[in-house]
């Protein structure tokens, strides 16, 4: 039996069935509004963007992907007019397919990739800095920002590889295990000028032979999380490996040149505050400090810096199209 916890009282707070009967409830009071399902916490993104064709809307934090799907299948299955005043948002991730077109899936892995980019950057300089465009400062971070963006980028991508051939062999990675979920600090310590490597190798064999051995040691401990079986999760694992690896030496070509698209959003939001942190004059930067930035604020800080994909714009437009009474 599941323990009781602050941590399962909030998931339950998002559970499918639970915000079905919020949003009844909401329904009920008042019909003549959008209705708009999230995962988690990415209303800190898409609030904004939805507040530019309308400020008429109720949001829902619903959980992780699985569950807004559940959510929309639940809506078709009332009827397609259902669907009308109805806006669902969803993550990529490593998908490779195309979904409902009234659902809005970001091209890239998460909506954390549009904060961590060379145009999103140049924002953040104006907008939280005050450094202008022909001020030498800016030429400066811009520089070391795409140098070490693209050495980040090249450090993972082995990693996010080798994730995507689990995926399509139907392994689910626990990114906790590797001590990679939220961030990698673990792995890197992220400098304006370098960044240095904390382990010896960031190889898909690394990698491979690092979830096996942190799968044994759960086994090992007698460790149990929410009823997980980990001697089911390392079999299941070690007969799918030899399948990982020929998906990674036969099948990557098209995800490796495509790979900002395939890569972990909350690695990348990391590195972005790191590399910001790293560049203020009191940790050896060169540029003053403004504000405070942490993992819980960055997203909320940096939002209207973010990018802005126009298939989201295209969405948008395309459903918040209705008049109410």
């Amino acid at each position: 039996m599941k323990s009781v916890t602050i941590e399962n009282h909030l998931e339950s707070l998002t559970e499918s069935s639970v915000i079905w009967e919020r949003y009844t409830r909401d329904a009920k009071i008042n019909p003549n509004r959008y209705f708009v399902f999230y995962e988690g916490e990415d209303r800190q993104y898409y609030d904004c963007r939805i507040q530019q064709y309308t400020e008429t809307y109720n949001t829902y934090a619903v959980g992780g992907k699985s569950k807004v799907l559940k959510l929309f299948e639940k809506f078709t299955q009332e009827g397609e007019s259902t669907l009308a005043n109805k806006l669902f948002f969803i993550d990529k991730d490593y998908e490779h397919h195309q979904v409902n077109p009234d659902i809005y899936m970001t091209p890239k892995y998460a909506v954390e990739n549009f904060y961590v980019s060379s145009t999103a950057i140049k924002r953040i300089l104006k907008v939280h800095f005050g450094i202008n465009d022909d001020d030498p400062e800016f030429g400066r971070v811009l520089e070391y920002f795409n140098e070490r963006y693209r050495e980040f980028m090249d450090c993972l991508t082995d990693m996010n590889l080798w994730a995507i051939c689990c995926k399509l062999n139907k392994v689910k990675v626990d990114f906790d295990l590797l001590g990679l979920k939220r961030n990698a600090a673990n792995f890197f310590k992220i400098g304006y000028k370098n960044i240095e490597l904390s382990v010896e190798d960031i190889s898909f064999n690394f990698f491979e032979s690092m979830y096996e051995e942190m799968l044994s040691e759960k086994i090992k401990n007698g460790c149990k999380k929410n009823g997980r079986d980990y001697v089911k999760e390392l079999s299941i694992f070690r007969d799918k490996r030899q399948h990982i690896r020929y998906n990674f030496e036969n099948d990557m070509e098209e995800y490796r040149v495509h790979i900002e698209d395939y890569f972990r959003g909350k690695q990348l939001l990391w590195f972005l505050k790191e590399f910001i942190l790293s560049l203020v004059s009191k940790n050896g930067g060169f540029i003053p400090k403004q504000f405070l930035i942490d993992d819980k604020n960055i997203m909320t800080v940096f939002t209207n810096c973010a990018d802005t994909p126009e298939c989201l714009n295209d969405y948008l437009k395309r459903k918040c199209c209705l008049t109410f009474n």
